[in-house]
């Protein structure tokens, strides 16, 4: 049974209208390039991770954080030096993922699941619930119970697609778990007829086939360019009838590899993204796209460390006396992603958990090779979730 603890205190941010997401999306990329050299290591070549989740569970850490650890999580999460225009960054990210029509939903939700011996300070809390973080008071010893009320928690906000996001001796030693969902589901402005669809090959990025996939195939107007100085083109399918959010498929042109492409997203500036957004370039396209379902499990502090996020998973050296006078150091950063793309459109979810220790020919776009991803909210550009699709099988 979870026991909310109620505390009282707001954040009291100052109005911004015109929130610029470049920083966040720079952050995104980034990380995204560095989960893909993490998972290359594995053999992982399909995922997908969403980097406003997690963006979302450290800049709340980052205002608990001192030191060394400020400074890596306000550098590398690339927040504003000035903490009003933070929290104004934080709430309006927030305020997006409130979106419900008829054929687009989406949402986020978080929770603090803390130990009920830890002394939170009050302040921290705050900032917590002015986030719409849920704070429960939870017996941390009793790891099964608590596996159990984490696991329901992420199954209610997916939908269901995300089922055992922890287990029990995931959650051994913890104090606190910090908790982020989101679930996006939405059709596509411009269906595809599943009759239309057929199993093709698909290929590498040298041009040898490596597998088939179901080829999804329609006509309908896109927004279609070449970015050259990312090696790559873009193709834009739109969701729902207000349009509001897309996919972004970005296929490597000829001869370049994924890891290029993504090396560029990483390190280039995000003015492909602004360009393409302003032409007027909206002419039918016949497009070609695999079915996708993927489902991935990430540790992700790795890809975090690999960006200059170092202190706060070190139990000597972890700063973040604004959350408790308990030494705590970040031990896990786990991210649970379930996405499907079909003819109808697209399911997409994401759980991320943080757990805290004590401190010890005309216009044609075939996507028949390797190529990222990119789920966006397209007057803002946010970037919401990215990821990877490399080795084909058919669904």
């Amino acid at each position: 049974m979870w026991k909310l603890l109620l505390l009282c205190g707001m954040i009291s941010a100052a109005p911004h209208e015109n929130i610029n997401y470049k920083s966040l999306n720079e952050f995104s990329l980034r990380l995204l390039d560095n989960t893909y050299a993490f998972n290359e290591n594995f053999g992982k070549s399909n995922f997908a991770i969403s980097p406003l989740s997690l963006w979302s569970i450290f800049a709340l850490l980052a205002e608990g954080s001192s030191g060394q650890t400020c400074l890596e999580l306000i550098k590398e999460l690339q927040l504003p030096t000035e903490l009003r225009a933070t929290q104004a960054l934080h709430l309006a990210a927030k305020k997006i993922l409130k979106t419900q029509y008829n054929d687009i939903i989406l949402k986020g939700q978080s929770a603090m699941f803390a130990d009920c011996t830890l002394d939170i300070h009050a302040e921290f809390c705050s900032a917590a619930l002015a986030y719409d973080t849920g704070i429960y008071s939870v017996d941390a010893s009793n790891t099964t119970l608590l596996a159990n009320d984490i696991n329901y928690y992420i199954c209610v906000a997916t939908e269901g697609q995300i089922l055992n996001a922890v287990r029990e001796e995931n959650l051994n030693n913890l104090r606190m778990v910090l908790i982020d969902a989101l679930y996006f589901k939405a059709n596509w402005t411009h269906p595809f007829d599943p009759t239309h669809t057929r199993e093709e090959a698909f290929y590498n990025y040298q041009g040898k086939p490596i597998g088939t996939v179901n080829m999804m195939h329609h006509k309908a107007p896109h927004n279609l360019r070449d970015a050259l100085h990312i090696d790559a083109q873009i193709l834009e399918l739109n969701y729902g009838t207000s349009e509001e959010f897309s996919m972004l498929v970005l296929l490597p042109i000829e001869g370049v590899p994924i890891k290029q492409l993504l090396n560029s997203l990483a390190y280039c500036p995000l003015d492909w993204l602004t360009n393409f957004r302003d032409e007027d370039n909206n002419v039918r396209i016949d497009v070609y796209l695999p079915r996708i379902k993927l489902s991935s499990q990430t540790d992700l502090i790795t890809p975090l460390q690999y960006t200059g996020i170092q202190t706060i998973f070190d139990s000597k050296r972890a700063e973040l006396p604004g959350v408790s006078d308990s030494p705590l150091y970040v031990s896990s950063t786990v991210q649970s992603i379930s996405l499907e793309v079909t003819e109808e459109g697209t399911v997409a979810t994401a759980a991320t958990v943080v757990g805290l220790e004590d401190r010890v020919l005309g216009q044609r776009f075939e996507a028949n090779k390797e190529f990222v991803f990119l789920i966006t909210e397209r007057r803002t550009n946010l970037i919401l979730f990215a990821g990877v699709y490399q080795d084909p099988f058919a669904v």
